[in-house]
């Protein structure tokens, strides 16, 4: 059976962000044990060492890396790709160059060297944020060139261990590492993918949010159209007859009465939202009109979470849908939420994971949410 394509192309974070926004210290912890355990090695082979400022120089490499996870996996960030996934490991690879550059010629035992590890816990770091295909291409590509750059320093490192055994040592750690992490990162994706995508977890959140604003657009909508004709209904009930006045306008009624239905049946679903509240729609193309069941009720959802914020200007609160040439919509949330960092996501996570099951490509910045909605076949 062949495997879904959004199993490999999704991060564990962004399947899942609620788990994520709340546990986001896994880099600074990993950080920290490299800096400890590098240490405490470098400390100990001090004298055998020729240059150690470059294990403390390779150390750091590996301690900053671990460090930018951490800033660019930040809450509200940008999702991380290839350019700060190669920047990471490409640092961490560079820092055990320096540590091997610096055991040249020396009795170095491999089993406790730290520099194989220290890339292979960066890939560790890297796992709950990267899908399992990139964590896969980026793994076996350092794992590559961790090998053979060592290797071309440090062999030969006796007489009792042959180049095999030497490149089987050096790897093995980051063997490991690639393959745990994108195994981790793929069944994660592939568990909870079909349980998010379910129609019971899809429509739980918003289902009653869409059901209480369709009720209330309807009520709001009658009433707007009887207080029109009902006075003038009563008057000719009163009189017991029909006046040329009367027939007049009644004509006068009907027109307006038409219009207004033509009016509304030409405005999209999220129109009416719109003129219930101060939500601006920016909408030229009536895009909205074609979207799913589904991901009306999640944009339906997320909006009304944002209204009901004591904390937000209402006044600035802005969606937007355009027409990408690929045929799909790109559409972008604009808000002004006068809310602490962590308050925020607690608020917004629910929705933001519930519409995440319907589009595609879904970012969230400080101010501005961004998604794709695809092609309807």
């Amino acid at each position: 059976m062949a495997i879904p394509k959004r199993y490999v192309v999704l991060s564990a974070q962004q399947v899942d962000p609620l788990s994520w926004f709340t546990g986001p210290y896994l880099p600074l912890a990993l950080s920290g044990l490299i800096f400890v355990s590098g240490t405490i090695i470098t400390l100990t082979s001090w004298s055998t060492s020729e240059r150690p400022w470059l294990q403390v120089a390779g150390l750091g490499l590996n301690v900053i890396a671990a460090l930018l996870i951490h800033v660019r996996t930040r809450p509200l960030q940008r999702p991380i790709g290839w350019g700060t996934g190669a920047l990471v490991l490409g640092t961490s690879t560079l820092g055990l160059i320096l540590s091997a550059l610096d055991y040249r010629g020396t009795e170095l035992y491999l089993n406790l060297w730290w520099g194989p590890a220290a890339p292979a816990i960066i890939l560790i770091c890297l796992s709950p944020h990267l899908p399992a295909r990139k964590m896969w291409v980026l793994g076996s590509a350092v794992t590559i060139v961790s090998v053979w750059a060592s290797m071309a320093i440090l062999y030969p490192l006796n007489d009792y261990v042959g180049p095999v055994m030497t490149a089987v040592m050096i790897g093995f750690p980051l063997v490991v590492a690639t393959a745990s992490s994108t195994l981790f990162a793929y069944s994660l994706v592939s568990t909870m993918l079909p349980m998010l995508e379910s129609p019971s977890r899809v429509m739980v959140v918003g289902q009653q949010a869409r059901d209480d604003a369709v009720v209330e657009l309807e009520h709001k909508t009658l009433a707007r159209l009887t207080a029109r004709a009902r006075p003038f209904l009563e008057g000719v009930l009163d009189a017991g007859r029909v006046t040329p006045e009367d027939r007049a306008l009644a004509g006068q009624l009907a027109r307006r009465l038409r219009d207004d239905l033509v009016t509304q049946a030409s405005e999209s679903w999220l129109d009416s939202v719109a003129s219930a509240s101060r939500l601006v729609v920016v909408d030229p193309d009536r895009l909205a009109r074609h979207m799913s069941h589904a991901q009306r009720t999640a944009v339906l959802a997320l909006l009304r979470a944002i209204l009901e914020s004591p904390e937000t200007d209402t006044n600035s609160l802005m969606i937007e849908l355009r027409r990408s040439p690929d045929g799909s919509t790109a559409a972008a949330i604009s808000m002004d939420l006068a809310l602490p960092e962590g308050r925020r996501i607690m608020h917004l996570a629910p929705y933001y994971l519930t519409l995440q099951t319907a589009v595609d490509d879904l970012e969230f910045d400080r101010d501005r949410l961004t998604f794709r909605i695809p092609p309807r076949d």
